[in-house]
């Protein structure tokens, strides 16, 4: 049987967790046995979102304001309960899927119980670098499966609190999966902690009589940049080992020469008498030997600049993200002044074009819409519901939760 221990902060959604919307138009979900879902969150009395936003409040407010600071539109703990950088991390732990699953929900509740029983335990000792806020466990769908809320942080040397996954895990002692190599998206501590966890998961559930289907899932394919920057690794490795190996070669042609091939010539200088196959040998030997450094040279050229083309993407994303939390609060403001001016501010506002904000991999967001075109009345019952799925377009915002893996 098929088990999943998958987590991610670009899906998820707390009102979906707790049940807290219109449960009557999601198909999906039994309602007869929506009284058999567990909840628990970290402030009872308080829904998901409600208590997740007093979290983000009470811990990370200083942080809020202290990057408010260098930022022209300042941005509230509702904005960083969006961000992907920021929001809230959601494991989903899971056993079988809608072809075979386990058949009494008490057996998925002991596993989850030990599960997050574990979980607590590796938290405390190694310093509490992750707070669970809430979970769910919900057996009203297809297949019983678990939703874990949680975010990590770590103490700047000022004190506050701050969020930061890779910090906090390296302050929890997590090393990389391959220690000596460069960090990065194929070798992060993030990767070591889940492998962790999912080892612990599915020993877990075998501890409970369940059959797990350890054969990993298909690989996903690599990015052309990601296979080329390999495969140059690759070349560079193969490069460097026929360097040695010729010049292992040449050390032991003329490391230990025979006296009946020294001789001296009429001006005293030393030679070495060699046959003409052996001169060939060594003189094609030299050649390679000459070739494979420069292969290896412009290979090592080719990498370093691919890894200086990852730097420079790397930082245009975070001057992307940067532009993006402006580009939030300034959505906010366009609200309230359209809700404050009248019609005249609002032909204005319409006739101000488009504005395109260009994401890493150079797609292209329309934010206010073309000329002429920024308003379709045939398609928003009025402005404000406009610029509700805009924000919603832009920022991600779930309007329902399909999960990839049932």
């Amino acid at each position: 049987m098929k088990v999943s221990h998958n987590s991610s902060r670009t899906q998820g959604s707390a009102s979906h967790n707790d049940r807290t919307f219109d449960t009557n138009k999601a198909d999906h979900i039994d309602q007869g046995r929506l009284k058999d879902n567990r909840y628990w969150c970290i402030y009872e009395g308080l829904s998901f979102e409600e208590a997740e936003k007093k979290f983000y409040e009470e811990h990370y407010g200083q942080m809020v304001q202290q990057q408010n600071r260098n930022r022209p539109e300042k941005l509230d703990i509702d904005d960083y309960l969006k961000m992907s950088r920021y929001c809230p991390e959601e494991l989903i732990l899971q056993i079988g899927n809608v072809d075979e699953t386990i058949k009494d929900p008490a057996v998925f509740d002991a596993c989850f119980d030990e599960y997050m029983k574990y979980l607590e335990e590796w938290n405390k000792d190694h310093g509490n670098h992750m707070h669970v806020l809430n979970y769910a466990v919900h057996k009203d769908e297809a297949t019983i499966h678990a939703h874990i809320r949680r975010v990590w942080d770590y103490t700047a040397k000022d004190g506050s609190a701050r969020i930061g996954l890779d910090r906090a895990l390296k302050e929890a002692g997590v090393q990389p999966p391959e220690q000596g190599l460069p960090e990065g998206r194929h070798n992060n501590r993030k990767m070591a902690f889940d492998r962790m966890m999912r080892a612990r998961w599915i020993e877990i559930c075998e501890e409970r009589g369940i059959t797990v289907d350890k054969m990993p899932k298909k690989a996903r394919h690599l990015k052309i940049d990601d296979y080329k920057r390999d495969r140059h690794i690759e070349a560079i490795e193969h490069s460097k080992g026929n360097v040695r190996m010729v010049g292992e070669l040449v050390k032991e042609a003329l490391g230990e020469i025979p006296e009946e091939k020294k001789t001296v010539a009429g001006d005293g200088r030393r030679y070495v008498c060699l046959p003409a196959e052996e001169y060939e040998a060594l003189r094609r030997a030299a050649i390679q030997m000459g070739l494979d450094k420069e292969e290896a040279e412009r290979k090592e050229q080719e990498a370093s600049e691919a890894r200086l083309r990852a730097e420079e993407v790397k930082v245009r994303a975070a001057q992307i993200q940067e532009g993006n939390w402006g580009l939030q609060a300034e959505i906010g403001r366009l609200k309230r002044q359209i809700g404050e001016g009248g019609p005249g501010f609002l032909a204005d506002v319409l006739r101000e074009g488009m504005q395109v904000v260009r994401e890493p991999d150079g797609r292209e967001l329309e934010v206010l819409g073309g000329a002429g075109q920024a308003y379709d009345v045939l398609r928003y019952a009025s402005v404000y519901e406009a610029m509700d799925s805009l924000e919603d377009t832009y920022f991600g915002r779930m309007q329902g939760h399909e999960q990839e893996e049932r």
